[in-house]
């Protein structure tokens, strides 16, 4: 089965959070299997290491070292857009009171019958009531 991970799910391998042993566990053993993101995973994840270098938590190396890390997983990156797409997150937003980020990757795994990582309370429960498996 395929997967698809959030930034939060990913941000847990580089940032303190209390699951982040479980998702080092679960990144091993999604190691032989498709990972999609959607396209805006990587604004997110770009978002996130500048504002943890705003913050001096990371050093620009350090960010460059994440970002050569995260590339090493090969993410399969999903691309769409246009009126359709729109209707589908309009749609999955207002059933699940979701912002379009957190529907995006909700649309993703409803689309692809995919599970789907992350550590977004909002948009487990969501997938929860969608009948999307999540990890962790």
């Amino acid at each position: 089965m395929s997967s698809i991970l959030d930034c939060s799910f990913c941000a847990a391998l580089f940032l303190p959070h209390e699951k982040s042993g479980a998702v080092k566990d679960m990144f091993r053993k999604l190691a032989d299997t498709e990972v999609m993101v959607p396209v805006q995973f990587w604004d997110e994840m770009t978002e996130l290491l500048l504002a943890a270098l705003k913050r001096d938590r990371f050093k620009h190396a350090d960010t460059m070292e994440i970002n050569r890390l995260l590339t090493m997983y090969h993410f399969s990156t999903e691309v769409s857009f246009g009126g359709d797409y729109m209707s589908r997150l309009f749609d999955l937003a207002g059933l699940y009171d979701l912002g379009a980020r957190e529907a995006a990757y909700l649309e993703l795994a409803v689309r692809k019958r995919a599970s789907l990582g992350t550590l977004n309370g909002k948009l487990r429960a969501a997938c929860l009531k969608a009948g999307i498996e999540t990890l962790l």
